[in-house]
């Protein structure tokens, strides 16, 4: 069988590609098988026409079907070739539809797996919006949060200052109170 097709092969060619190549070296051989059952078929004519020449005008055909029985015979060992090869050729493509179907189941395999990862990242994208949704939710909260917390610590602060302010006018009072009282004492 000629390796020709075979030799450009490489590992950058779809698997496709590949299994047509293979199958266009197929048909050629095929197309060689059939030229060369046409070449029998036309030396199968030739012996039938020189046969019936000799048969017409009578002649001595004993070495003409000598050389007859000789090309018969090497053509019927042609033949046993051809079907030698085309049973070659015939295991090989089964190989090749074994391996089709194996490719095959794994690239139904690889779909499902696909479409279940798909699916999970649906659900992961569905998770990631309610979680956003939730975020806002909280950033809303926390400032609302913030607002009030700010509110309160005013008010604390203006109560504290409101405080201290009423301790120092008493601390003034105190200490006007103890001038006084000093004074009187001294």
């Amino acid at each position: 069988m000629n390796e020709e097709p075979t030799k450009h092969l490489s590992g950058k060619k779809s698997f496709e590609e590949r299994v047509f190549a293979r199958f266009d070296a197929v048909d050629r051989m095929f197309d060689l098988v059939h030229i060369r059952f046409d070449a029998v078929d036309k030396k199968f004519e030739a012996v039938d026409a020189r046969l019936e020449k000799l048969e017409s005008r009578a002649y001595d055909t004993k070495p003409i079907w000598q050389r007859a029985l000789a090309q018969i015979m090497e053509t019927g060992l042609e033949v046993g070739e051809i079907k030698k090869k085309v049973g070659v050729i015939e295991s090989k493509v089964g190989v090749i539809e074994t391996k089709v179907a194996v490719i095959e189941t794994e690239v139904a395999e690889v779909k499902t797996e696909v479409a279940g990862l798909k699916t999970e990242v649906a659900e992961v994208k569905t998770e990631v919006a309610g979680l956003r949704t939730g975020y806002a939710g909280i950033k809303n909260e926390l400032t609302d949060v913030r607002r009030e917390v700010r509110h309160d610590i005013k008010q604390n602060l203006e109560l504290l200052l409101k405080f201290v302010l009423q301790d120092r006018e008493d601390i003034r009072d105190a200490e006007d109170k103890i001038r006084h009282l000093e004074t009187k004492l001294a």
